[in-house]
């Protein structure tokens, strides 16, 4: 088996990967995402809720009117 060497690195004369300006604008545009994120999710859920709230009038509705229909129509038969 062959070992490998790791290749030596002079850590003290390394830079570091961004500035700190760069660091402050991603944190920046992290937290203009997290809203625009919030804001898309909150809006998908009124639109969820409305629709669902929606489908259940209209659901009921239709229910409450096919009987009505059908006692009006054993009513009249007896």
């Amino acid at each position: 088996m062959s070992e490998a060497t790791a290749a030596p690195t002079a850590e003290a004369d390394e830079k570091p990967l961004f500035t700190r300006e760069e660091i402050a604008q991603f944190e920046a545009d992290d937290a203009q995402a997290g809203q625009a994120i919030g804001r898309m999710l909150a809006t998908i859920f009124l639109y969820t809720a409305l629709v669902m709230s929606f489908a259940a009038w209209w659901t009921y509705s239709s229910i409450a009117a096919a009987d009505a229909e059908n006692e009006a129509g054993t009513t009249a038969a007896e």
